[in-house]
């Protein structure tokens, strides 16, 4: 479907992309790498909006820039709110449709784009849309023309916990109808479940490619640090079970509180998981708080360079 062969691309003396090799194949393609690793000129590079410096861009086979036929086979969505807030979401989406389709038929399909993203908001202008109905209304017009690749940069911005997980079930709709998906983020677990191929980008080059499975076992090498904050007495008895366990690398509590926190360093994190879960029920551990201190992407991508 995509493919980008040695390509780059500088603005000034910024090099935004360089060398960047990588293909997006039919399902969808989880684009991950941290903010200002590149990701938006990469898209921008594959839907023909600029051009590269060096390398090659084809998408379907074809060169993209200057491509219309080709463009009409493409959906996109961007990161940022490209919406007219006095318009009603059905008239946003059918203007846009009517772009490319007749009148009535692009009346038609504006109203089944927006049947399939779940958005049936009569009356109402896009200004007072929840940001979640803001991105369905995004993902309609994307999909109004019936495109073949969807490409969506950073949908899942500003979304709280329900609306990730609906915008997570729509991209799986669309791709089981036979969309083909490629989807950014700079959020791993956003990206992790619902791919079937991964790009790590980071620094405008890619780092590796290929299934989830395969991209996170690289991942997984990078030492993970959580956090427990439960009474002084519960975590004791979990730090015994976790080095009895053989599966951290360190352990500290920094603090001398009746109620502290635990810092576990693990190398194996997908063991480290469930087994410190297992552990809690079954001995009744009252643990107040868990959570992943390794939460920076920019330094995963350090680490795997």
């Amino acid at each position: 479907m995509i493919e980008l062969n040695e390509v780059s691309k500088s603005f000034g003396d910024v090099v935004a992309v360089s060398r960047l090799t990588m293909t997006a194949k039919t399902g969808v393609t989880g684009f991950l790498g941290p903010n200002g690793a590149g990701k938006s000129t990469t898209l921008k590079l594959i839907m023909g909006e600029i051009r590269p410096d060096t390398g090659t861009v084809r998408v379907f086979d074809e060169n993209p820039i200057n491509n219309i036929i080709l463009k009409r086979r493409i959906g996109y969505v961007s990161e940022h709110e490209d919406l007219y807030p006095w318009m009603k979401g059905k008239q946003f989406v059918s203007s846009l449709a009517k772009l490319i389709l007749p009148r009535e038929q692009a009346e038609t399909a504006a109203k089944e784009a927006l049947a399939k993203v779940g958005l049936a908001v009569k009356g109402k202008r896009i200004k007072s849309y929840s940001k979640g109905m803001k991105q369905r209304l995004k993902v309609a017009a994307a999909i109004v023309h019936d495109p073949d690749l969807l490409i969506l940069d950073e949908p899942f911005g500003g979304l709280d916990p329900l609306g990730r997980r609906e915008m997570k079930q729509l991209v799986s709709e669309l791709n089981q109808e036979g969309v083909t998906v490629l989807i950014s983020s700079h959020i791993l677990y956003e990206l992790d479940e619902m791919s079937t191929r991964m790009v790590l980008i980071h620094r405008g080059q890619a780092l590796a490619e290929g299934p989830p499975e395969e991209v996170l076992n690289l991942i997984d090498q990078f030492p993970h640090q959580i956090l427990f904050r439960a009474p002084r007495n519960e975590l004791q008895t979990l730090s015994k079970l976790l080095i009895e366990k053989d599966i951290i690398r360190t352990i500290t509590f920094p603090s001398d509180k009746a109620t502290e926190d635990l810092i576990v360093v693990t190398d194996t994190p997908s063991t480290f998981y469930p087994t410190a879960t297992r552990l809690i029920a079954e001995n009744g551990l009252l643990i107040n708080h868990l959570e992943s201190q390794t939460d920076n992407i920019e330094a995963i991508f350090d680490f795997l360079t």
